[in-house]
């Protein structure tokens, strides 16, 4: 149905406003597969003479969609060069070519339409598509237009973690931990029990017959049910440098808490535990690797990715040490953006986690979809884990990706039922 490819856009700004790329990547990530009944066109309204671009003919060209606009049978979007992209709903093909029409007609004069035919496909003007077959082409096309995506690639590693970190502390309560209280935090976990805010949840893969085996599995403290008993109006993650500091401390609780030996169920099918790289160099972690070298049992060290990046010396000196004692070492913490970053072949790690996101059902069928499914190969199979799903839907994207680990609520209650 395509008359040509989506070709990148020009640089220019839209006299309109602000450009509505990201928008138009948004709403084409959220159809699902059943929604994609739609057709597209982009009006190339940059290839006009300027004169023809003035503002008034630019908002002319908007209102002639308004009859499908204001029904919602089509959604319309700025391009940064001027050009329009409306998605409409295929039984409204007619009113779309009647839009197109008025648009011919308004710029009849403009050279572009002297060698094009009064057709409303059939024109320089305008490059229609249909989505149930152009859908991964139009998508790859709006990721590359998109201000967002673009300021995206360029960004840093630690700009995109600490973008994360901001996302994620915005969504909890409570006032910043400022470091006045932090004395008070570290004193109030020095007397709590900790056993009644650990969690264990298992990571699993799945056996031919659909049953989950777990691998091992994560003993971590909740930092939202201890927030909410030891200190509920505080915010204990909001800053990142005294939120870090509060870990090293539960990470020599926890770490003293298995070195006990209470737990032989975990001691026998082997566990992770959530370290600081710091952790791992200090005193404390020696004492624990004295008492509880992971000779017979499969110990895993989950660091996150922030930490690891923050000081790679540091990082490489504290593998290199654990590895030699046995241990395995899990990237914890990747997304969409900084997965790409978390190599487990060039790092030197066992495992990385991908948090579970629903753009990555997106991603099914894409190219983006195909270089992130060669990624997870390139780094062998079994070293990618997707964490913090709920649904049996995310396990069959992650199968299709190629990924065989899950750690979730939804498989946790699956290998509870077993």
């Amino acid at each position: 149905m395509s008359e040509e490819k989506p070709g990148a856009a020009g640089s220019s700004t839209n006299p309109l406003g602000e450009s509505q790329e990201a928008r138009f990547l948004d709403d084409l990530k959220a159809l699902d597969t059943a929604a994609r009944d739609k057709g597209v066109i982009r009006l190339h309204l940059s290839r006009l003479q300027p004169e023809n671009r003035d503002k008034q003919n630019l908002r002319n060209a908007e209102t002639v969609f308004d009859e499908l606009t204001r029904t919602r049978s089509a959604r319309l979007y700025r391009l940064r060069n001027s050009d329009l992209m409306v998605i409409f709903e295929r039984d409204e093909t007619d009113s779309a070519e009647r839009a197109m029409l008025k648009l011919l007609k308004l710029w009849e004069r403009d050279p572009l339409m002297q060698k094009s035919k009064s057709d409303a496909r059939k024109n320089r003007l305008s490059s229609w598509f249909d989505m149930t077959q152009d859908y991964d082409k139009i998508l790859t096309f709006a990721m590359r237009q998109s201000a967002t995506t673009e300021r995206s690639v360029r960004k840093l590693l630690p700009e995109l973690i600490a973008e994360r970190e901001l996302q994620r502390n915005n969504a909890e309560r409570g006032t910043p931990l400022m470091p006045l209280e932090l004395g008070r935090a570290e004193e109030a976990l020095a007397r709590v029990d900790l056993s009644s805010f650990t969690r264990r949840q298992p990571v699993c893969a799945f056996v031919e017959d659909g049953k989950p085996e777990v691998i091992f599995t994560e003993v971590f403290v909740s930092i939202a049910d201890l927030r909410e008993t030891l200190m509920p109006r505080t915010n204990l993650t909001v800053n990142p440098w005294l939120s870090q500091h509060l870990t090293q401390t539960l990470d020599r609780r926890v770490m003293a808490q298995i070195a006990r030996r209470e737990d032989r169920t975990l001691l026998r099918d082997g566990f992770s535990i959530n370290v600081n790289v710091s952790t791992v160099l200090s005193e404390e972690f020696l004492s624990f690797d004295d008492d509880f070298a992971p000779s017979s049992q499969d110990v895993v060290l989950e660091m996150r990715i922030d930490d690891i990046f923050a000081d790679p010396g540091s990082f490489a000196f504290a593998r290199d040490f654990v590895n030699e004692r046995g241990y395995r070492i899990c990237i914890d913490g990747p997304t969409l953006n900084t997965f790409a970053y978390a190599d487990t072949n060039r790092l030197g790690v066992a495992y990385a986690k991908l948090m579970w996101t629903p753009d990555l059902a997106a991603y099914i069928g894409t190219s983006q979809g195909q270089e992130l499914k060669q990624i997870i190969r390139d780094r062998k199979k079994g070293r990618t884990i997707l964490a913090r799903y709920d649904s049996d839907a995310a396990v069959k994207v992650g199968q299709q990706l190629g990924i065989t680990m899950f750690q979730g609520r939804y498989v946790d209650s699956v290998a509870r039922g077993r």
